[in-house]
């Protein structure tokens, strides 16, 4: 059994090791409403900008009004944009 020493100590190395920054690996932009899924390991936060963007939607469920700005996607899930003209988008760790 772990206590709550060993358990801060893990969680320490653990975000020692953690990528920082723009994920290099990160997908492209798809085509409106076509879902792109996490699969990095890690909680990425997707930061869209620029085109013309009326919807963003993670595992499915529409993120009220914001169509730019961070959106947090978990490892394994899924997120789409919705509109006329692509954004860009950056994942940071």
């Amino acid at each position: 059994m772990t206590d709550n020493a060993q358990l801060r100590t893990l969680e320490a190395l653990n975000e020692e090791f953690k990528a920082l920054g723009d994920w290099a690996n990160k997908p492209s932009v798809p085509a409106t409403t076509v879902t792109v899924q996490n699969n990095s390991g890690y909680t990425m936060f997707v930061e869209i900008t620029g085109g013309t963007v009326t919807g963003v939607k993670v595992d499915g469920v529409t993120i009220g009004a914001r169509v730019i700005g961070s959106f947090r996607v978990r490892n394994g899930s899924t997120i789409a944009w919705i509109g006329s003209a692509a954004p860009t988008w950056q994942w940071f760790f």
